[in-house]
Formats: structure tokens, C-alpha cells, sequence
């Protein structure tokens, strides 16, 4: 770049500039192409309302290698269908109200409990007395 250009870059465009440019600089960091974002912003309201309309009761919205992200949505008197899972998960209730059973021991759960899940144990939701709407997050990346 010209000394007296003053054009603004982004991270992401003064890397690629430094890579077309044949590296320079040192302390940069080289990233992967799969490589996640420094950070990501979501509307948690406009993914369930999006997740409602389209009639889904699960839907992942992010991903990376270490750690997923998705809504889990169940209608009261819901029958709750997950199988274990092969990675340990936390439940954040945004809304509703039920039971979570792990193992034998169980949970009630409404809007702010937060409940850790070990990778394989079995759980489901049931006694669902109000629509239930849960954040998971899964440790690693959820796969099947």
C-alpha cells in the first residue's frame, strides 16, 4: 500500500492484502480456511421465531470444531424423541417448563435453569406444562 493511501481495512482484508503481498509483517497469524471467526453475534429471538415458523423442534445455527450451538424447541404435552448423545451438552431454558430426566435423577427446569448433560447418558424432557424453548450447547461439535 502507498505510504499515503489511507483506505481502512478489516482484519480479514489486511490479512488477505498480506498474504497476496507474500506474508510481511511477522506476529500476524496465519489462519485455516475453516478456521472460526474471532467472534459472532446471534439474535437468540429471531432464531426461535425463524426455528417456530419453520416448524422444527431442533435446528443448529453455529458450529465449529470444539463447540455447536442450536435451539431445541418442544410444544407443551410434547413427546421428547432424543436418543444419547456422544458429546456433553448444556441446556439453557430460555423459555417454558418441564422435567429433565437424566439417568434416574430428575430436573425440574423452567425459564434460566441451566442443566449439564454427561455424553452419553440418557435424557429426555416430558411433563412439558408450557411451550419449552432450550439453548444447547454441545462440547465437542455435535455429530450423530
Amino acid at each position: 500500500m502507498r505510504s499515503g493511501d489511507r483506505r481502512l481495512f478489516s482484519r480479514g482484508m489486511l490479512a488477505a492484502a498480506m498474504a497476496t503481498a507474500g506474508g510481511g509483517g511477522g506476529g500476524g497469524r496465519a489462519e485455516a480456511k475453516d478456521a472460526a471467526p474471532p467472534a459472532k453475534a446471534f439474535d437468540l429471538r429471531a432464531l426461535v421465531a425463524d426455528q417456530a415458523k419453520a416448524g422444527e423442534e431442533w435446528r443448529e445455527f453455529f458450529r465449529v470444531k470444539a463447540l455447536s450451538l442450536g435451539v431445541y424447541a418442544l410444544k407443551k404435552g410434547a413427546v421428547d424423541k432424543q436418543s444419547p448423545h456422544k458429546q456433553d451438552e448444556i441446556y439453557y431454558v430460555v423459555s417454558g417448563r418441564a422435567t429433565l430426566t437424566v439417568e434416574e435423577k430428575a430436573h425440574p427446569v423452567e425459564a434460566g435453569s441451566v442443566v449439564y448433560v454427561a455424553a452419553h447418558a440418557k435424557h429426555r424432557f416430558h411433563d412439558i406444562t408450557d411451550d419449552l424453548t432450550t439453548l444447547v450447547f454441545f462440547a465437542p461439535a455435535y455429530e450423530e
